[in-house]
């Protein structure tokens, strides 16, 4: 057999190792978190192939969360050239997002499927009066004759995080968007407990990740104002901080990815990081059943090809906190 015939093979070989580890997967539940704008898996049927939208915000904004929605729906950037994207979707991260539609109850069948190539370009313009950019997105007949290639998904996931995150990026203005008007100067005690709601700013991908990034920091932001005595202590899009406290990495025989992260502070508007506490994230990509532990023994060939499940947490998706112990906030600081 040829070097091209053996490479076709083996690639053949994967896929049905795939195939079959996914369907004899078991899912593992997680609480804690809400998707975003409550769809919790995002799925591409057959539909337009091109997707034109205007959102109001800037062609920066919009190509940063366009970018955080491709891995939702499997793909990876292969061309980034100003404002204009191409991305191709990647069978591990497919697997990825195909573990966790089963872990929802979905049917593989509903789940989302091999597309084809998508490219997507941002302009700035107005409507209404209105300063904005359109996004038009095009994806391209995928290979080997398949149907399902939608754009639609893929814009409204890109839609839904403007929305969420708005024009603000905490790692430059970590306190939030200064308010249009200032208030007056007062002290406001923060008490424990106070609720806060915060979202994953950008997607966390196992793959990207190693065993030495245990205390990295992953970065949220604040949902909405967090509101005491009619006094906003805390503003909509403020930074929090949390960090990976486990992980491990996916490899052969079907050994799993697994995840763990905490949160640490919020930033409050007069600038303290303050402590928050909300539930431990744990995540694992899938878990191995004793039917592929035969197969495993049985087959070490294809157990070798049978890798675990990597783990994709979208960007946006949200949590409930509190605030861990009392602080007193100068407010009326911009």
């Amino acid at each position: 057999m040829t070097k091209e015939g053996l490479r076709k093979l083996h690639t053949a070989i994967k896929y049905i190792a795939i195939a079959l580890f996914l369907s004899i997967a078991s899912p593992l539940s997680l609480s804690g978190q809400t998707p975003p704008c409550g769809v919790a898996i995002l799925r591409s049927s057959e539909g337009p192939k091109t997707d034109e939208r205007f959102l109001p915000a800037s062609p920066e904004v919009v190509k940063e969360d366009l970018l955080k929605a491709l891995p939702a729906l499997g793909y990876i950037v292969r061309r980034d050239q100003g404002l204009h994207v191409e991305a191709l979707q990647d069978i591990r991260l497919l697997d990825s997002i195909w573990q966790t539609s089963a872990d929802a109850g979905a049917r593989r069948s509903e789940a989302t499927i091999v597309s084809g190539p998508v490219s997507a370009d941002i302009r700035e313009t107005g409507q209404a009066g209105t300063q904005g950019s359109q996004l038009s997105i095009e994806f391209r007949t995928p290979p080997m004759g398949r149907k399902g290639s939608n754009a639609e998904p893929l814009a409204a996931e890109t839609e839904c995080l403007v929305k969420l995150f708005g024009s603000n990026d905490p790692s430059k203005n970590p306190r939030g968007a200064p308010p249009e008007q200032s208030s007056p100067s007062r002290a406001i005690t923060l008490p424990a407990g106070t609720p806060v709601k915060v979202l994953l700013f950008a997607p966390v991908y196992s793959k990207e990740y190693k065993k030495d990034n245990i205390g990295r920091p992953i970065q949220f932001e604040v949902a909405e104002d967090v509101v005491v005595d009619g006094t906003t202590v805390i503003r909509r899009g403020a930074l929090v901080v949390g960090h990976l406290t486990d992980f491990k990495s996916a490899g052969a025989y079907g050994r799993h990815a697994t995840l763990e992260f905490t949160f640490d502070t919020a930033t409050t508007v007069d600038g303290q990081q303050i402590p928050v506490t909300g539930e431990i994230q744990q995540f694992k990509g899938g878990r191995t059943s004793d039917q592929f532990q035969s197969i495993a023994r049985t087959q070490p060939v294809l157990g070798l090809l049978m890798k675990g499940t990597d783990i994709l947490v979208r960007a946006g998706t949200g949590y409930d906190l509190e605030v861990s112990g009392q602080s007193l906030i100068q407010t009326g600081t911009n």
